[in-house]
């Protein structure tokens, strides 16, 4: 895709829709996942339930079929707690020999295990992108200060215009 990235519907409602498209309906909420489902698994390490519990509370969108793609993403988070942690006690460069550095192969499997939890995020619509692209990212279209005047308005009991 060529240009800019789209910018986010909920950015788009905040502004007041200035290019005054129809902007897209938000999608009916999938029914979530059942309860059996949503108990964070127990291989998951300190990283992986955190995100487990985070996204289950935060992504009402979610539904059985999602939770695959979200203990892939957990158990990778995990891995990738592994593999700094091995980074920061090895080092980046393992040794160097005539002139050659030979850099930790964790480095490598690091960057694999980052690019694809960004890709995981970005299928169940963890991101704030793809939250408006599935429709689910809502902002508030009232700014500060219309905010601010309605409740002086409440306070004093008349309306400030």
């Amino acid at each position: 895709m060529r240009g800019p990235p789209p910018k986010p519907t909920e950015q788009k409602r905040l502004a007041g829709n200035p290019g005054k498209r129809p902007l897209p309906v938000a999608l009916a909420i999938i029914p979530p996942a059942d309860a059996a489902s949503r108990e964070v698994p127990e291989q998951l390490g300190d990283e992986g339930a955190r995100m487990w519990r985070m996204a289950l509370s935060y992504a009402p969108w979610l539904a059985s079929s999602d939770m695959t793609n979200l203990r892939l993403i957990c158990e990778a988070l995990d891995r990738r707690s592994l593999l700094l942690a091995e980074l920061a006690s090895q080092g980046y460069v393992l040794y160097t020999d005539k002139g050659y550095a030979y850099l930790n192969p964790a480095q490598g499997a690091l960057a694999t295990t980052e690019a694809q939890i960004t890709k995981w995020l970005s299928l169940l619509g963890l991101t704030p992108a793809d939250r408006s692209r599935l429709g689910v990212a809502e902002v508030k279209a009232r700014s500060k200060l219309e905010e601010l005047r309605d409740r002086r308005e409440q306070r004093d009991g008349r309306h400030v215009g």
